[in-house]
């Protein structure tokens, strides 16, 4: 009996141990990953390409839903890096405000990080 009972604490320690960190929307937070220029899809020549970070492992991020009073939950593996320029294909750490929605000229991701510090892990 109380083999089993340890095992079932392995295993909800281990259930816990892998879900995703969960963020609001406008919390400070820093995520590593690797960042890759991402062309305009849109038709204007005029527009800048969008930074995103290709994040090591996924975060979880709340979001007012449209039209409900509740909030939606989402598993994200990539943001847009909002005000800064990464060495392409760089492991980076960026340490930014969360920011969900249309946050640019460019909409890239839904989910973005408003960069206050960045930091080239390894890379160009």
């Amino acid at each position: 009996m109380i083999a089993k009972a340890c095992a079932w604490v392995l295993v909800l320690m281990a259930g816990s141990a892998v879900a995703a960190p969960c963020y609001n929307d406008g919390d400070v937070v820093m995520l590593e990953g690797t960042a890759a220029r991402q062309a305009s899809r849109e038709g204007d020549a005029s527009a800048k390409a969008a930074w995103v970070l290709s994040l090591s492992s996924p975060i979880c991020v709340l979001s007012a839903s449209a039209g409900q009073s509740g909030r939606q939950q989402s598993n994200v593996s990539a943001v847009q890096i909002i005000d800064a320029t990464p060495p392409e294909n760089a492991r980076v750490q960026l340490t930014g405000k969360l920011v969900t929605g249309n946050v640019s000229s460019y909409y890239a991701v839904p989910t973005a990080i408003w960069v206050l510090k960045q930091r080239v892990l390894s890379g160009q």
